[in-house]
């Protein structure tokens, strides 16, 4: 049963991958407004969908299913590789080094010093100790990523 389903979904992502091998063209006019926020919230929901199924299939192997690890795999790389790559290139996601640098440097610095620094207290406030302070040395990671992307940010020719 689980290598006919793993055959499926394998044969039905080749399936696609072949007959989509493009996103939709860019079209002329902006995208409308909740267009936009459709695409934002598909992609939120594809990254989840890859990340949370690379956990599935590190869980699945640990316990001796190989296959069902595959299958796992297999699926987290449909959600990456094609349907987020589809809805990035619909958003237009992405522009110059300098401005994704500086993008990626106002969401970082937001989880630094606000998003999981007010994530801790809550937590803290719950009792949830262990989650607060995990989410404290989140928030240090995050500071960190934004210090190399404001480093490389100034590496770069100005626009």
């Amino acid at each position: 049963m689980m290598k006919s389903l793993i055959v499926a979904a394998a044969g039905a992502a080749t399936i696609f991958a072949v007959s989509v091998t493009a996103a939709p063209s860019a079209p002329t006019r902006p995208l409308a407004a909740s267009t936009r926020a459709n695409l934002e919230a598909a992609m939120h929901g594809e990254a989840y969908a890859n990340l949370k199924y690379l956990r599935y299939a590190d869980q699945a192997q640990a316990a001796g299913k190989p296959e069902l690890a595959k299958l796992f795999r297999a699926s987290a790389n449909v959600e990456a590789n094609e349907h987020f790559d589809r809805e990035a290139q619909a958003l237009r996601l992405g522009s110059s080094n300098n401005v994704n640098l500086e993008d990626a440097m106002k969401g970082e610095h937001y989880e630094n010093v606000t998003m999981y620094v007010n994530f801790a207290k809550e937590a803290e406030a719950a009792g949830d100790k262990k989650v607060a302070q995990m989410f404290r040395q989140i928030a240090v990671d995050e500071g960190t990523h934004y210090a190399a992307y404001k480093a490389a940010l100034a590496k770069l020719p100005r626009r």
